[in-house]
């Protein structure tokens, strides 16, 4: 299948909005595409997804217009491709920590997909020290779309504590995004709201929300709108 619009907007730098579903959610994928969203963030590593509704969830992703792309619970390539096989646009891998893991994402891609690889996004994810120190290397590997930063579990590589954000973590972020940067390849990472600005001044284009900070927005606005306390 061609490229999917969504997907040549991420290659070409522009900003992406990614929605983590959270779950099994075929029924949010309309309100997600009409309300701005580009990629549907099918999660089985977090939520306990299996199969069966990742590809429920890929299929209503392309009926709303959104690209589906799937994290995997495992980087074995016998279980990435069952996702390619399901015609998922793209997948996120999490925990690459050097270039020889991240070739091997890509050429997973390449094995299951031949000729249509091209049309298929690999998103690699930076969340470990290891994966810090060996950034040089894994910009290296060709086929890669884009970067997606985790700075919690990179927080809690470098600290031992999730979630925090030190000197040393943020000396890291930096490291990466202007690593990246200069390289001229697509990143992003968690937008939270406080830091938003801040991950675009970076050179952040790939913004990824869970579904549950978008409604807890949304309805703190509405509450506050309402006068509700």
């Amino acid at each position: 299948m061609p490229l999917h619009p969504h997907q040549q907007r991420l290659r070409d730098g522009q900003t992406v909005i990614a929605v983590n579903l959270g779950g099994r959610n075929p029924d949010v994928m309309g309100a997600l595409a009409r309300g701005g969203a580009h990629i549907a963030f099918v999660d089985c590593e977090r939520s306990g997804i299996g199969l069966d509704a990742a590809t429920d969830l890929i299929r209503a992703a392309k009926v709303a217009g959104l690209s589906p792309m799937v994290r995997s619970w495992s980087p074995d390539p016998a279980v990435l491709v069952q996702y390619l096989d399901r015609q998922a646009d793209g997948l996120i891998i999490p925990h690459i920590d050097t270039a020889a893991q991240a070739a091997e994402a890509v050429e997973v891609v390449r094995y299951a997909c031949g000729e249509q690889a091209q049309d298929k996004s690999v998103i690699v994810q930076i969340e470990t020290r290891l994966s810090v120190e060996n950034i040089d290397e894994i910009v290296g590997v060709t086929g890669i779309d884009a970067f997606l930063i985790g700075p919690n579990d990179l927080a809690y590589s470098l600290t031992g504590r999730r979630g925090v954000t030190t000197p040393e973590v943020t000396a890291a972020i930096d490291q990466v995004s202007a690593r990246l940067r200069a390289a001229g390849l697509r990143f992003g990472m968690p937008a939270n709201w406080q830091q938003l600005a801040q991950f675009q001044g970076r050179g952040a284009t790939l913004l990824y929300f869970p579904i549950e900070w978008l409604l807890e927005r949304s309805l703190a606005e509405l509450g506050s709108q309402l006068g509700i306390h």
